[in-house]
């Protein structure tokens, strides 16, 4: 994979994908930036990695979990709904997250 100097529509079009305003100056600084990461890219493609091991980390270090085990509960349910911004039969209310549309 060769690049070259990023265009600056694609630049554009990132921003747009990541909700990212950008100004002309902007999009100019991150197109030289972006240009000389995926140079940086090009150059580790150029590595032959044919002889080295897989790895998925390097730390040995492993994942520590909790038992998951049903407690009692110290807050009874009108404590729950009382310490609430808003209440409604008997369940806390939030906003609606999605629109649906059937």
């Amino acid at each position: 994979m060769k690049t070259g100097k990023l265009p600056k529509e694609q630049v554009d079009w990132v921003a747009k994908l990541a909700h990212i305003g950008l100004t002309g100056s902007e999009t100019s600084k991150y197109a030289e930036e972006l240009s000389a990461v995926l140079g940086y890219v090009d150059e580790l493609q150029k590595v032959d990695t044919s002889t080295v091991d897989e790895t998925m980390q390097i730390t040995d270090l492993k994942n520590v979990t909790a038992v998951d085990a049903i407690g009692k509960c110290e807050i009874v349910r009108e404590e729950f709904l009382q310490r609430a911004p808003t209440s409604e039969k008997g369940y806390i209310k939030v906003k609606k997250v999605f629109d649906r549309k059937v």
